[in-house]
C-alpha cells in the first residue's frame, strides 16, 4: 500500500501534507467512541477512536481483528462479522467482544453461521441481524435476513428469518431499532432505496415503506441510520467520481420520492475525488458520523478512507467536529459507535 500513516502523526499532519487544513473541532458533547478498521504495527486491527471535541479523532484502543461488518449494543459489546474465507464452503461467524477488550482478546462468545454472511446489525436490546450473500445475487436473488436472540451463541437457531423480496441485486448497509424495525439501504431494478421492514417480517417480505432515490440509478445509497425521533439519515453518492456526496436527513415517516429536510455536503477537497460513500451512524446526542472513499491523484495512489463527525445542527458545508483516517483503512469503511 502506498499510503501508510503512523497514528502518531494524526490527521492534521496527513491533511496538511495534502494541502488541506484540519478544521478546529466544534464544541459538541457528549464524547463518542467510533470503531473502524486499520493497521497497527503491521497487524490488522479494529481501532477505537475518541471523537470528543478536544480529540477530534484520537486512537485510544485496538483489538486484533480482520475487517468485517461491525456493530455495538447498548451495553458496549462489540460484534464483528467474519465470512468464511473459503468461498467454496458457505459459512461464517460473529465474534462478540466485551466492552473492555483490547489487543489479542478472546471473544466472550461466537455465533456460528451455516450460510455466507454479508451485513450485520445489532439493535439496542442485543438482537442480532445478519444478511446473507446469495450465491446468485448478480442474477436477482433477494437477500435473506436472520434474527438471533441477544444471548445467541454457537450454532444458534434464528428467532426468525425473512427475505427482502424487493431488494436486489445488492444491499449496502442495515441498522435496527429497539422495536425490531430493520432499515436497509439497497438497490432495486428501479433504483436505490432505503427500505423499512417491520418487526413482524417473516418469510418473503415487502417493506412497510421505502424512500426512493431515483430510477436513473445515479444516486447510490451507501449508508443508513435513524435517530431517537425517527428521522432517517442516508449517505448518498449522487455524483461519485465527480466529488458529490452528501448526508441526507428525512422526516419521520418519509416515503416515496421524499425531499430531504437537511443535507450535509461531503467533499474530498484537494485530496482527490470521491469514489464511494460509507455507512452513516447517529449517536444518542444526535451527532452524525460517516465516511467517504477518496481517490488521490496518481496512478499508484491507494484509496483514502476518511471518517467525519458532525454536530446535531450541522447543515450544508458544515465544518466537521471530528475527522480521522485510519492507517490503511479498509475500503468498505465499516463503522460502529458507542
Amino acid at each position: 500500500m502506498k499510503n501508510i500513516w503512523p497514528l502518531s502523526l494524526g490527521l492534521s499532519v496527513i491533511l496538511a501534507g495534502c494541502g488541506v487544513t484540519n478544521p478546529s473541532p466544534v464544541n459538541t458533547a457528549p464524547a463518542t467512541l467510533a470503531y473502524v478498521f486499520g493497521v497497527e504495527s503491521g497487524l490488522p486491527v479494529m481501532m477505537e477512536y475518541s471523537t470528543a471535541p478536544s480529540n477530534s479523532g484520537t486512537s485510544v484502543r485496538s483489538i486484533e481483528a480482520v475487517q468485517g461488518p461491525i456493530a455495538t449494543d447498548s451495553t458496549g459489546q462489540i460484534y464483528i462479522l467474519y465470512p468464511n474465507s473459503n468461498g467454496a464452503i458457505p459459512g461464517g461467524e460473529i465474534v462478540v467482544h466485551p466492552p473492555n477488550a483490547t489487543g489479542s482478546a478472546t471473544p466472550s462468545r461466537t455465533i456460528q453461521l451455516d450460510y455466507l454472511p454479508y451485513k450485520l446489525a445489532v439493535d439496542p436490546t442485543g438482537r442480532v441481524y445478519v444478511s446473507d450473500l446469495p450465491a446468485t445475487w448478480t442474477t436477482g436473488t433477494p437477500t435473506t435476513v436472520s434474527v438471533y436472540a441477544p444471548d445467541a451463541s454457537g450454532e444458534a437457531v434464528p428467532l426468525r428469518t425473512f427475505v427482502l423480496t424487493n431488494l436486489y441485486p445488492a444491499i449496502s448497509d442495515m441498522v435496527a431499532d429497539a422495536a425490531g424495525n430493520l432499515y436497509v439501504a439497497g438497490s432495486t431494478p428501479n433504483g436505490w432505496v432505503v427500505a423499512v421492514y417491520p418487526p413482524t417480517a417473516i418469510g418473503p417480505s415487502t417493506p412497510a415503506r421505502t424512500i426512493d432515490f431515483g430510477a436513473d440509478g445515479l444516486a447510490w445509497v451507501y449508508g443508513v441510520a435513524f435517530d431517537s425521533a425517527g428521522h432517517i439519515f442516508a449517505n448518498v453518492c449522487s455524483g461519485c467520481y465527480v466529488g458529490a456526496s452528501t448526508i441526507e436527513e428525512f422526516a419521520p415517516g418519509a416515503s416515496g420520492a421524499a425531499v430531504p429536510i437537511r443535507t450535509i455536503n461531503l467533499s474530498a477537497g484537494s485530496l482527490g475525488q470521491v469514489e464511494a460513500g460509507g455507512p452513516v451512524r447517529v449517536d444518542g446526542a444526535g451527532n452524525i458520523f460517516t465516511s467517504i472513499a477518496i481517490s488521490p491523484p496518481g496512478p499508484e495512489a491507494s484509496l483514502i478512507k476518511v471518517f467525519y463527525g458532525f454536530g446535531p445542527d450541522a447543515t450544508g458545508d458544515a465544518v466537521p467536529m471530528a475527522q480521522f483516517a485510519p492507517p490503511e483503512g479498509d475500503p468498505n469503511g465499516f463503522l460502529a459507535l458507542n
